[in-house]
């Protein structure tokens, strides 16, 4: 494996620059030109180009199962984190008086996602925090006979607390509760146990250092039972007759056309450069350096809503404040990129972040909040 911290040089547009900001959008890697090159001499060559694409799709597949310890054919590649979210709520048929269960504090793609289920007769079930800190018991204790779905992010977007997912997955398992884990914030710089879900969607443009489109990983051996709503030419193969067909068996039938093909050859790349350092030295490195700046909002008294413990916590600390955009833009004014909205700012530290980064963000800070 590769020491730790990667070079900036890898990454395109972070020469002189202190970038915290992977929770909202990361670099790409420089080696993702080439990725693009080859893309588009495939993309020139007709039918074989074509074969090459679906080449690339299946090798991503791969390298994402190993990365979130399901199978291949676990795998689909959609638009984004929040179509995988809408496939999976699409395949449960409801029924009136069932409900679902969520985190007043989760992330809005399956929060609104489960309250349009109201038009059902589903019951939302929002589970209170306790002021910022989410309770996966609580979230148990919220479930019963009639739960469907439980929605939770790993790393929670607001945040930055890492959930215990197999602590959910384990209380759930063998009962007519799925567990959707939105993984957006932790692939690429935390383990996901896929292994404990029925389901995991993610985002590919921030810590997995892709561009905007999505994963949906489909736990077959857990939950054999999907068939989303939709359906398309690659979702299916023809029947008998013209007006049949036959779902695929695999994830597949979640890909109702085709793939995003340039996001899986950056992908491809991506995923081989974080391999190359291995996840858990990236989620050592990356809470090392967030519980550094957790410190350093401690020592100026600011609210903080991310968790003190490093093991609650995966790439990002945050703490609220009432006007994000201007620390945004005197930090971007400095060179540091950070991310404000919500009422708070949240800075992530990934594998090229560096110790100096977050020491020159803490140190700048006191002069943005006076301005705040």
């Amino acid at each position: 494996m590769v020491s730790l911290p990667a070079d900036k040089t890898d990454f395109i547009g972070l020469e002189a620059k202190v970038h915290l900001a992977t929770g909202g959008e990361p670099p790409l890697l420089r080696a993702h030109r080439k990725s693009f090159e080859l893309f588009a001499a495939h993309k020139a060559e007709g039918m074989d180009g074509y074969r090459s694409h679906w080449a690339i799709v299946d090798t991503v597949r791969e390298k994402l199962a190993s990365m979130i310890g399901l199978d291949s054919g676990d795998i689909a590649l959609v638009g984004n984190a929040s179509e995988a979210i809408a496939r999976v709520i699409s395949s449960i048929a409801w029924q009136a008086g069932d409900n679902v269960v969520v985190s007043e504090l989760d992330y809005a793609s399956g929060r609104f996602g489960l309250a349009n289920l109201r038009n059902l007769g589903v019951e939302l079930r929002l589970v209170a925090a306790d002021r910022w800190t989410i309770d996966e018991t609580a979230i148990v204790a919220a479930c019963d006979a009639r739960t469907r779905l439980v929605y939770i992010s790993q790393v929670n977007a607001l945040t930055g607390q890492h959930l215990n997912v197999k602590t959910l997955g384990d209380a759930l398992e063998g009962s007519p509760t799925a567990l959707l884990n939105d993984a957006s914030h932790a692939l690429g710089v935390v383990p996901v146990a896929g292994q404990y879900c029925d389901f995991v969607a993610s985002c590919c443009y921030k810590f997995v250092l892709g561009i905007h489109e999505g994963i949906l990983a489909w736990n077959q051996h857990r939950r054999p039972d999907f068939t989303p709503s939709g359906v398309g030419w690659h979702a299916a193969e023809s029947g008998a007759a013209p007006d049949t067909f036959e779902r695929k068996p695999d994830a597949q039938r979640a890909e109702y056309g085709n793939a995003g093909h340039l996001g899986a050859y950056l992908l491809d790349t991506s995923l081989d450069y974080l391999a190359s350092y291995g996840i858990d030295a990236i989620a050592s490195h990356a809470r090392s350096l967030s519980q550094r700046l957790v410190d350093g909002f401690t020592s100026m008294d600011l609210d903080i809503l991310s968790p003190t413990n490093p093991e609650q916590r995966a790439g990002n600390a945050a703490f609220h404040c009432r006007d994000p955009e201007t620390i945004v833009r005197q930090a971007a004014a400095d060179g540091i990129l950070v991310w404000g909205d919500n009422n708070r700012i949240r800075a992530s530290a990934h594998l090229f972040t560096t110790q100096s980064d977050v020491d020159l963000f803490l140190e700048r800070l006191p002069s943005y909040l006076q301005s705040a």
